[in-house]
């Protein structure tokens, strides 16, 4: 586990507290996060975050099964944090697949004389923050200017759903919410209170709404591919002669690309370009939030040190501000949240370390330099005083519980959320695999293998 400190990271008390505060109401399970499962002495199995999670996000989820015509309303306020959202999710190939369904925080309007903090120029730290959101078991209508305010469309067809409600880096002095203070006691408004109204009128109390619609959810979310599967994907005859088996699907000039699905990105990641071609890149991805994201795959086989390139977007830095509670102001900029995370395989979903845009140095041309390795590997000037951003290297490679796991695999993974729609070369332009370069220009990443002695005679320093 990771034992860096950075500017920005959660403290033990911070995580307690937020562990103690919310998710135990009858709907809503959690806090979900890196830090709940690595720092609790007793975390839940429901708090493993084992699908490659960002580390300064909390998570909170549902589930529900509605009747018809029924609507589900949230109350809530908005947290004082960089990124909210509540994203619906259907039951679909063993799995909860994305219907498309979302909103960010700066599309949730606020009730009748409330702010909403995430709107460019608006006071993120105004009183009232309050809103309202519902879920329709009705299908959305065909034209968007029809859609209902603050209104979610889950389908007619009463399909097991799952809410999830994503928070992304808290305001400095926050718990992990953003809801309440991270060091005193808080006796205010956390999670939405709820309350449903079925499709004859009738009124459902919150206890109601639990007994009704609510599903239990306790254990852990399954894997996308069990150690079995992710070996043969491994080992598969069919598979890119080019590969070395001891580092697929990690490539020594590997790319970064945009992640599309599970089968596209991961499994075809092990495939010649003819046969990947063949797999459909399209489609709602698995799992996932609001990304997009860009991924690749690593193998300490090509070096110790792996090096990643790239310029940084504007991005809004709300963490401390000039009152060191949090910036006064939302500003504009091309992408509400960067960050970049070190992951070990699909079968473990394990984030081992991870740093966000604030903790990234940049120089003069807002160009930053990241070194991924293993603790022992990393290079003396790979510190944020030379203008470096470390990120550990998993020991456990893949991490798989199995004598046939690979310790020299890697693989990383970038979020840039709620981008701009006016930056030209955001990622969510690039709407089709091997054009990343192209569109996204200097911000599209690049990297090469090095090793800790070679890096160390490069004089590296911040502007």
């Amino acid at each position: 586990m990771m034992n860096v400190a950075r500017f920005g990271d959660k403290s033990l008390e911070n995580i307690i507290r937020t562990d103690e505060r919310y998710g135990h109401d009858g709907m809503f399970v959690g806090p979900r996060g890196w830090s709940y499962w690595n720092y609790l002495e007793h975390p839940k199995p429901i708090q493993n975050p084992n699908l490659w999670p960002d580390m300064s996000s909390s998570y909170f989820f549902f589930q529900v099964t509605m009747s018809a015509g029924a609507s589900l309303a949230f109350h809530s306020t908005y947290p004082h944090t960089r990124y909210f959202q509540f994203q619906l999710y259907k039951a679909e190939r063993n799995t909860f697949v994305s219907i498309g369904e979302a909103f960010a925080g700066p599309e949730i309007e606020p009730d009748s004389g409330s702010t909403n903090p995430f709107r460019v120029g608006a006071n993120r730290l105004a009183e009232p923050r309050n809103f309202t959101l519902r879920v329709l078991a009705a299908d959305a209508p065909a034209e968007p200017n029809r859609r209902e305010k603050n209104t979610l469309y889950a389908g007619g067809d009463c399909a097991e759903l799952q809410g999830v409600l994503r928070i992304y880096l808290p305001d400095r002095g926050s718990d992990g919410t953003g809801w309440g203070p991270a060091s005193t006691p808080f006796a205010g408004r956390g999670l939405p209170s709820y309350d449903a109204k079925l499709a004859d009128g009738t009124v459902l109390s919150a206890e109601e709404v639990v007994k009704r619609f609510a599903r239990p959810m306790e254990g852990n979310t399954q894997p996308p591919f069990t150690v079995d599967q992710w070996i043969a994907m491994v080992n598969a005859k069919d598979n890119d002669p080019t590969l070395d088996p001891a580092a697929a699907p990690a490539r020594k000039d590997g790319k970064w690309e945009k992640f599309w699905t599970l089968k596209y990105s991961i499994f075809g990641a092990f495939k010649t370009p003819e046969e990947r071609a063949r797999i459909p890149y399209a489609g709602a991805m698995e799992g996932g939030g609001e990304g997009p994201y860009m991924i690749t795959h690593l193998s300490r086989k090509f070096g110790s040190v792996y090096v990643v390139r790239g310029k940084m977007p504007t991005f809004p830095d709300t963490y401390a501000g000039a009152s060191g509670r949090g910036l006064e102001v939302m500003p504009d900029a091309q992408t509400q949240y960067w960050s970049l995370v070190s992951c070990e395989a699909a079968p473990s979903g394990r984030v081992v370390d991870g740093v966000t845009d604030m903790q990234v140095p940049l120089d003069a041309d807002r160009n930053y330099t990241i070194a991924v390795t293993r603790r022992e590997d990393r290079p003396n000037n790979a510190t944020v005083e030379n203008g470096v951003a470390w990120v550990e290297w998993s020991q456990r490679g893949e991490g798989l519980n199995d004598p046939r796991n690979r310790t020299d695999f890697g693989m990383l993974m970038i979020r840039m959320m709620a981008n701009n729609p006016n930056w030209t070369q955001s990622p969510d332009k690039v709407t089709q695999p091997g054009t990343e370069k192209a569109v996204m220009g200097p911000y599209c990443p690049r990297g090469y293998y090095t090793t800790k002695l070679e890096f160390e005679s490069k004089t590296t320093s911040r502007t």
